[in-house]
C-alpha cells in the first residue's frame, strides 16, 4: 500500500483550467481595479473582496451575460482546495504579469483587459492563442498568450495531442496505421486482456483494455513502463515518417496554423512568461526563419523516451527544433479508467513544440 499511496501523492488530480485562471482572470481583475499588489496576500485580500458584478470587475469579462462571471466565481472559490505552495506560486505570478500591464500602459495608455476564458472579444478569431486582450485608449488592441515556469524552463509553444495533429497535416487517414503498430507491439502484450478484444475493435473497447493496463501496471510497474516506453518510440516513429511526407508549403502551413509563435495578426499577439514575481515579453526565433527554410527533416532523439526533432535547413544556417511526445498523465490505483495516462491514452499522447535551437 505504501507504493500506491507515493503514486497518489504525486499522481493527485489538479484542475488545471482553475490554476491558469489566477495568472489569466486575477491580473486581468486587479489591472481593470487599478490594484497593484506586492504580495501574495495582497491578492488573496483583493480576490476575496472583490464584487465581480461590480462595474469595474464587468470590464474584465467578454461574456458578462452569460458564464464568464460565474466561472470566475467558481475558480475563485476552489482556490482554498488547492495546497498553498501551488496557490502561491500562482499568485506570485499573478503579480509579475499585472506588474507587466502597468509597465506596458507607461508606454501605451490601457483602457481595460479582458479575460479570453471561453470567448473572443468581438472580431478576434475564435483560434487566436490569446490569454487576455488588452483594450489600448487608443482603439487598437493585443492578445497575450501567458506562460509560467522556471527562468530556465522552456513551456510548449504547441500543446496538443498526437491524433490531432494527424488531422492537422492531413494525414488521418493513416492513424490506422500508428493504431496498428501500436496493438502488434504495444496493447497485444498486455497480460489478462479479454479474448474478445483485437486489433481490429481494440480502439472500440478502451475501457476493457485501460482495466488489463491497470491491473498489469500495479502488479509489475517496470515491464509496464517498458511498454510505455514501446509505445511513445512507435508513436514518434510514425508521427515523424507522416511530417516527412509534407511538402516543404504544407510543412511550413502546418507550423504557421498550430505553434503558438508571435507573428502577425489581427490582433497581435505577444508572449509574456511569468517567473514568480516578474513576467517579461517573449520572442521565438521560429517565426522569423520560417520563410527562409528551405528543406525539413523530423526524427527521433534515441537517447531520450519521448523527444524528438525538427532540423531545418536554411540558405546560412541549419535550426532544430525540439519537439516531445509524451503522457501527461499518470496511472495509479483508484483513478478512473477514463483518466489513466501513458498506455491508458492510446494515440492521444501529448504532441509540443518546445522551441528552436542552432543545430551544430
Amino acid at each position: 500500500m505504501k507504493r500506491f499511496a507515493t503514486h497518489y501523492l504525486e499522481e493527485q488530480r489538479v484542475d488545471t483550467t482553475a490554476t491558469a485562471s489566477y495568472t489569466e482572470l486575477l491580473p486581468a481583475l486587479m489591472f481593470n481595479h487599478s490594484f497593484r499588489p506586492v504580495s501574495v496576500e495582497d491578492v488573496k485580500k483583493f480576490v476575496y473582496r472583490t464584487n465581480l458584478k461590480d462595474a469595474k470587475s464587468k470590464k474584465t469579462f467578454i461574456n458578462v451575460a452569460g458564464t464568464d462571471p460565474a466561472s470566475a466565481k467558481l475558480y475563485i472559490d476552489k482556490m482554498s482546495s488547492f495546497k498553498p505552495t501551488l496557490i502561491n506560486t500562482k499568485l506570485e505570478n499573478a503579480i509579475g504579469i499585472v506588474n507587466y500591464l502597468y509597465d506596458l500602459s507607461a508606454s501605451k495608455p490601457i483602457k481595460d483587459v479582458k479575460w479570453g476564458f471561453r470567448d473572443k472579444p468581438r472580431g478576434v478569431p475564435k483560434n487566436h492563442a490569446g490569454d487576455i486582450f488588452v483594450n489600448f485608449k487608443d482603439g487598437s488592441m493585443i492578445g497575450i498568450s501567458l506562460k509560467a515556469g522556471t527562468k530556465k524552463s522552456k513551456e510548449p509553444l504547441l500543446n496538443s495531442y498526437v491524433n490531432t495533429q494527424y488531422k492537422k497535416i492531413g494525414k488521418e487517414d493513416k492513424l490506422s496505421d500508428l493504431e496498428g503498430a501500436l496493438w502488434d507491439s504495444v496493447y497485444s502484450k498486455l497480460p489478462g486482456l479479454p479474448d474478445d478484444v483485437t486489433r481490429d475493435n481494440y480502439m472500440s473497447k478502451k475501457a476493457a483494455v485501460r482495466q488489463a493496463y491497470l491491473d498489469y501496471y500495479l502488479d509489475n510497474e517496470t515491464d509496464a513502463d517498458t511498454l510505455y516506453a514501446v509505445m511513445a518510440r512507435i508513436s514518434r516513429e510514425k508521427f515523424c515518417e507522416q511530417l516527412n511526407t509534407l511538402s516543404l508549403d504544407e510543412f511550413k502551413s502546418w507550423i504557421e496554423s498550430n505553434f503558438n509563435l508571435q507573428k502577425a495578426q489581427e490582433p497581435p499577439l505577444v508572449l509574456v512568461k511569468a517567473v514568480k514575481k516578474t513576467a517579461e515579453q517573449k520572442g521565438d526565433g521560429l517565426q522569423e526563419i520560417l520563410p527562409l527554410v528551405t528543406g525539413f527533416k523530423a526524427k527521433l532523439n534515441t537517447k531520450s523516451v519521448q523527444e524528438w526533432f525538427i532540423d531545418l535547413e536554411t540558405p546560412d544556417e541549419s535550426k532544430r527544433l525540439s519537439m516531445t511526445i509524451r503522457s501527461d498523465a499518470g496511472v495509479r490505483a483508484g483513478k478512473k479508467l477514463a483518466g489513466l495516462g501513458k498506455l491508458g491514452k492510446f494515440t492521444a499522447l501529448k504532441l509540443q513544440y518546445n522551441g528552436i535551437s542552432d543545430l551544430n
